[in-house]
């Protein structure tokens, strides 16, 4: 078995996701975190597949730097755990090799007909847990 999938991604941090003093708005971290994911997901050939069927359940961040407008941050997600229905992403935002923000993100596995979540396919379930890096 390979190992977890995993990401790194470089982002451009817009006016539109700063404060008034032009640092990151916290919410931006969110946007840097959804940009690797879905660079992932595009790179194990399911993003058609999985972006509508996988709601956000828990984000926690701790903020450890600023990044400021128009400054590059690489963005390190990796797959941390798989359970029967939820997978959890821990991630770092990085700028210079100086760690900005770090956390998890979780998400689940949605089944639109029962409106409730429900066990990974597996197919998917192999891609998270085996794919190891992939190119950003």
């Amino acid at each position: 078995m390979g190992e977890p999938a995993s990401i790194v991604t470089s982002r451009r941090l817009e006016w539109s996701e700063t404060d008034p003093m032009g640092r990151w708005h916290y919410s931006a971290a969110l946007r840097f975190v959804e940009h690797a994911e879905t660079s992932l997901h595009e790179r194990l050939g399911i993003g058609s597949e999985a972006f509508s069927r996988m709601p956000r359940l828990n984000l926690t961040v701790d903020f450890l730097g600023p990044l400021h407008y128009a400054e590059v941050a690489r963005t390190a997600l990796a797959v941390e755990h798989v359970g029967r229905g939820s997978l959890r992403y821990a991630f770092t935002i990085a700028r210079d090799r100086v760690d900005l923000a770090r956390g998890t993100l979780t998400i689940a596995w949605f089944d639109p007909g029962t409106g409730r979540t429900a066990p990974w396919p597996e197919h998917i379930r192999e891609l998270f847990t085996a794919a190891g890096p992939q190119e950003g």
